[in-house]
């Protein structure tokens, strides 16, 4: 007896969801801890694996199996900074090393002078990736890797005149839910309670309402983690009648 249409379609869906749901946690997952190194100078201008030229003030870094094109969060484990890289090239070729990331890479996480470091490695999301950067991953090289590099200006700057203003956070918007719910997971873990507003086809990271004084501490933690493309709005109180 042949199968109709609408039951194969069903099989395959019933197939394909499973896997797609593995996709999805795989890209956010711890992907292994170890000895980052760093290459730079003498590299610089060469042909990568990928066919790119290495420049060493871009956000990139050599792995020895992840697909090109891998966005991965490589966290310090010493002294709990962090940098987000894109994978384009293959290595380390060192033994006991997981990842080769670029200059710029190793500067913000301060193992330059040490040339090597401990770090977990998880693989992001590309939008999350780009929530994350100052520069440097798909776009320009990182100018400033200095610890305030991303540092936004106070939020009440432009509301001095309405001390009772608001303050709205946005740290990333998504087109894929799982991703917002990775990235609230994640600040969490930082103490930091972050929400989700929806709309019809984005779903966006934010902190809806805060005070001046709440807001400060949140851009603060914010730019310790490494997020660097959060926008924040002044909301200004109704006026009254």
């Amino acid at each position: 007896m042949r199968a109709s249409p609408s039951a194969l379609i069903l099989v395959l869906v019933l197939c394909i969801a499973p896997q797609a749901a593995k996709a999805q946690a795989a890209a956010t997952k711890a992907v292994e801890t170890g000895t980052a190194s760093w290459y730079g100078p003498d590299f610089n201008g060469k042909r990568t694996s990928s066919g790119e030229i290495y420049d060493k003030e871009k956000l990139t870094a050599a792995h020895r199996t992840l697909p090109f094109g891998t966005y991965l969060r490589v966290l310090d484990l010493d002294n709990g900074s962090s940098v987000v890289v894109r994978v384009n090239d293959r290595g380390p070729f060192a033994k006991n090393r997981v990842i080769d990331l670029s200059e710029a890479a190793a500067r913000i996480i301060g193992m330059i002078p040490s040339g090597t470091a401990r770090v977990s490695l998880t693989a992001i999301p590309k939008e999350e990736a780009l929530a994350w950067k100052g520069g440097g991953i798909d776009g320009a090289p990182a100018i400033d890797a200095s610890p305030d590099a991303g540092a936004r200006a106070s939020p009440d700057a432009g509301a001095r005149a309405s001390p009772d203003a608001r303050v709205r956070i946005q740290v990333a918007s998504y087109a894929n839910e799982a991703n917002a719910m990775a990235t609230v997971q994640r600040l969490e873990m930082s103490g930091l309670a972050a929400m989700i507003e929806r709309s019809p086809s984005r779903f966006r990271v934010v902190f809806p309402d805060l005070s001046q004084a709440e807001a400060r501490i949140v851009t603060l933690k914010l730019d310790g983690l490494g997020y660097r493309e959060y926008t924040v709005t002044i909301i200004r109180p109704a006026a009254k009648p």
